[in-house]
Parts: C-alpha cells; sequence; structure tokens
C-alpha cells in the first residue's frame, strides 16, 4: 500500500534536517533596538537648566540631517523667524532672556542646543552646520517666510558657515564675537559665498575678537556685509545682555537689522 503524501512529505523533511528534531520550527525571536543613554526618550527636557525660562516656550526636539535629537525652545508666533545658536559651553538657556524680547516684538523665535550641548545627543563627531540647519528646516516646514539666524562665538561661526549652506538661503545671519574658525569649522572660507546680508558684531577689548569681526567681513561679498565695533570687553552674548551702553548699541542694531531683513508681517 502506498504511504500516504503527508507521510511521504514528513519522511523528506527529516532527513533533509537529520540533526534537527522534526518538530514544528519556533517563531523567530523579535527584533529590538538598543537606544544609546544619550539619544532617545532618557534625554532631559529642552531647557532642563532654566525651566523658568523655558516654560515661557514651547519645548520641542528636532532631528538634524545626521538623525541627532536637537532640544529646542519656540517662542512666539508669526512668519518672520529668528533662529538663535549659542556660544560654546552654552545651552539654548544663555538665549531664552533676548528670545522672549524678541518674540514680544512679534518674532517667531527658536533657540536651539548644538548637538553635545544641553538636552541634545551626545554625538561622536559635532553636526554643528546640520543643527542650524535642522532649525532653519522646522521653522520653514511651520509656514516662516523670512528667517535670520543669530550666533553667539562658537554659534557665531556656526551661523555663517550655515547661513553660506543653507539654500535657499536665509534672510540674514548676525554673528557676535565670531571666531574665524572653530573645531575645524572655518567661517572665512564660508564667508565668499554669502548671498544673504551678513552683520558682525564685536567688542574693541575683547582679545583677538575684533580682528576676527573684521576678518570676515573682509571676506563677504560687499553688497552683503555690515560691521559694528562697539567700546566693550563683553563677549558673545553678554554683548546682547549685558547691562552697559555698549549694549544698547549692539540691540538696536541687531533690532533694526531684523526689522530691514525679516520685517513683521502686518
Amino acid at each position: 500500500m502506498a504511504r500516504p503524501l503527508r507521510s511521504v512529505l514528513l519522511v523528506a523533511v527529516c532527513l533533509l534536517a537529520a540533526t534537527v528534531a522534526c518538530a514544528e520550527e519556533p517563531p523567530p525571536p523579535p527584533v529590538t533596538t538598543t537606544i544609546p543613554p544619550s539619544a532617545g526618550p532618557t534625554l532631559p527636557a529642552p531647557g532642563v537648566d532654566c525651566p523658568d525660562e523655558a516654560a515661557k516656550g514651547l519645548s520641542i526636539r528636532l532631528t538634524n540631517g545626521a538623525g541627532h535629537s536637537i532640544a529646542a525652545v519656540d517662542l512666539g508666533l508669526g512668519t518672520s523667524g529668528v533662529v538663535l545658536a549659542h556660544q560654546s559651553q552654552g545651552s539654548l538657556c544663555e538665549w531664552l532672556p533676548y528670545g522672549e524680547v524678541l518674540a514680544d516684538k512679534g518674532f517667531r523665535v527658536l533657540a536651539f542646543d548644538f548637538a553635545g550641548s544641553g538636552s541634545s545627543t551626545v554625538p561622536e563627531q559635532k553636526t554643528y552646520v546640520e543643527d542650524v540647519r535642522a532649525a532653519v528646516t522646522f521653522l520653514r516646514e511651520e509656514g516662516v517666510t523670512k528667517i535670520v539666524i543669530i550666533g553667539a562665538s562658537m554659534g557665531a561661526t556656526m551661523s555663517v558657515v550655515a547661513a553660506a549652506a543653507i539654500a535657499p538661503p536665509v534672510d540674514g545671519v548676525i554673528a557676535l564675537s565670531p571666531p574665524v574658525t572653530f573645531e575645524g569649522v572655518n567661517a572665512e572660507r564660508a564667508a565668499p559665498s554669502l548671498r544673504t546680508p551678513a552683520l558682525y558684531i564685536a567688542g574693541d577689548t575683547d582679545g583677538d575678537y575684533a580682528t576676527y569681526a573684521k576678518a570676515l567681513y573682509g571676506a563677504t561679498p560687499a553688497d552683503w556685509r555690515q560691521q559694528l565695533i562697539v567700546p566693550t570687553p563683553q563677549h558673545g552674548i553678554r554683548l546682547i545682555d549685558a547691562e552697559v551702553q555698549a549694549n544698547v548699541l549692539v540691540r538696536n542694531a541687531v533690532e533694526q537689522f531684523l526689522y530691514k531683513n525679516a520685517p513683521l508681517s502686518d
């Protein structure tokens, strides 16, 4: 008598898998992804070091082109925007007081932490320019049509390089106490490619930073450049928030630049 077809098939399977018990194969294990401590939900809230200030805006997270999580605080409304880039060893917290001032004046403001700073991802390699680009992209996706980037010290260097790289171009860049280079990122090399208004500001007794600002001014196409050297030793963000006379000159110059290049809608 011929064997039933099922029995024949079973014998064949068992012969092919002689070293494996002839039983139903268990389902494959689930695929899991390990999230490193520096990424994902374990990251602290944006503005964790200044919760009272951060609470005045909307805390958000952006993903940059390298896949890093970038912490940010979104302030204000409108279609004229400002991206605020902090200085070395700083965070978005240093910008929030002035960010609130600009938001009250009618600007949409985004202050963010560079990757490796504040509440953002800690990467193996810094992604400065991509971090600025992520902030600009967010505002554009939110309907902001005019954007100026303002950076302090290290953030100023990165703002100039990002402004030269982002397409379509932003509507302006302001560099407060900008180093010519920082960790291999060269703003003087990028400045000739700028196709947007640029304002370089430094204190005349702040070490070599007035010289750096003048070098970047000189490297920027003549149609796009402005500079302001003020009588003060204050550096970076302190040019904005210091209670000194030079701070009035700087704020006036910054706000005139904003009103001209990112005018508020009616």
